[in-house]
């Protein structure tokens, strides 16, 4: 009988090949290469205009880490709608190797640009892409002065219950916290601890007049 644990270290590993793959066909702009790494469904779908309009303008990628079957990639794109997008993408087995079959685009938002628009129908509908990024801001800010109290109260009740204990347990290593993406109610935090870096996602909730984190999952081995 097969080790569950190593079959899931081969198959996070090669999803990890695989986004160091996409990551340099989308330098490359090698579209081709974008495609064959794509699942036909996904690429006709979505992927294909997305992955065109960033492999136009990339000028740096990173991996950022994956997670069991999902992957994180840092894209640079000046001279693009925004200047940097954090491509989080969902891989599935293909006849040689992973291919994407979705992914999620996260990019950051500037509130007094789009405030100062005047267009209220831009600010309404980016009301609560701008307001998880308020609350990951000042979670990142908490995290860094390693205010446990000040963290945990941004914490809905479900979400307490799941991560308090490791994330107590990790915040006094932390060196540095920064927010760089965010979709929707989704916002990526990029955190730097003695032992290395990892990447969380963040899924906020609105509860009363509050937004709290009601999920989280991370993103290591970059």
């Amino acid at each position: 009988m097969c080790d569950s644990a190593v079959v899931h270290a081969i198959v996070e590993r090669d999803v990890r090949q695989r986004a160091l793959e996409l990551g340099e066909a989308l330098l490359a702009r090698d579209l081709a290469a974008l495609e064959r790494l794509c699942d036909p469904e996904a690429w006709g779908r979505a992927c294909g205009e997305e992955l065109a309009r960033l492999s136009e303008h990339a000028s740096a990628v990173k991996l950022l880490g994956t997670l069991d079957r999902r992957s994180l990639l840092r894209v640079s794109t000046l001279g693009g709608a925004y200047p940097e997008y954090i491509v989080e993408q969902q891989w599935i087995p293909g006849s040689d190797g992973p291919v994407v079959e979705d992914e999620r685009l996260f990019a950051l938002a500037d509130r007094a640009e789009i405030e100062s628009s005047g267009d209220a129908e831009r600010i309404a509908r980016l009301r609560t892409k701008l307001a998880a990024q308020d609350a990951a801001t000042a979670y990142a800010q908490a995290l860094v002065h390693h205010d446990g109290e000040a963290v945990a109260g941004m914490w809905s009740p479900r979400f307490a219950g799941s991560h308090a204990d490791r994330i107590r347990e990790r915040i006094g290593e932390l060196r540095a916290a920064e927010l760089i993406g965010s979709v929707g109610p989704r916002t990526l935090v990029r955190c730097v601890f003695a032992d290395g870096e990892e990447t969380v996602e963040l899924l906020w909730r609105e509860q009363g007049a509050r937004w709290l984190i009601e999920a989280a999952r991370t993103f290591t081995g970059a």
